[in-house]
């Protein structure tokens, strides 16, 4: 076999490779189906990448025209049933009992980070708040640590997971 030859082969084998890596990155069209007829208006729609084995797939999306709130994640199964919705909100938006957990538990040196409301495919929601810790003048401490609380859906606490920042 000449060169050519082989740099033809090496090229094809290389090509292959590389396009079966990229199928595990499809989404599923039923998946793609339900999320378009659910949020038409979607904007910077981000898919997680996961492969077509996986039981479930993500997206990320903004929607200014969403009853449930403009920043969201949705888990789909493989049929396109929605497993659960986290949704960013503010901390105004959260129940009152919740807020008043932390006032009382993180009155000083803590701020808040992010805040989720999750929606269960059952109706059930919860919400998870982080709680930054801070350097005296307010800002998150490099390093430091992140509470992350989560409360029932009437603000009643249900756990506490400690876990280090990555700032």
């Amino acid at each position: 076999m000449n060169i050519k030859s082989h740099t033809a082969i090496l090229a094809l084998l290389l090509l292959t490779a590389y396009s079966g890596k990229g199928q595990n990155k499809i989404i599923s069209h039923k998946i793609e189906v339900r999320f378009d007829s659910l949020y038409p208006n979607a904007l910077n729609v981000r898919w997680e990448n996961t492969s077509l084995k996986s039981i479930s797939q993500q997206v990320s999306f903004d929607c200014n025209n969403c009853k449930e709130g403009i920043n969201q994640t949705i888990t789909f199964d493989i049929n396109g049933n929605i497993i659960n919705k986290d949704i960013i909100i503010s901390e105004k938006d959260l129940p009152a009992g919740s807020i008043s957990y932390i006032e009382n538990n993180y009155p000083n040196g803590f701020k808040y980070g992010h805040i989720n409301k999750n929606i269960a495919n059952d109706g059930q929601i919860s919400y998870q708040v982080d709680m930054l810790q801070t350097d005296p003048d307010g800002t998150p401490t490099s390093g430091g640590w992140v509470y992350v609380l989560k409360f029932t859906s009437s603000g009643e606490f249900i756990s506490l997971e400690k876990r280090m920042s990555n700032l």
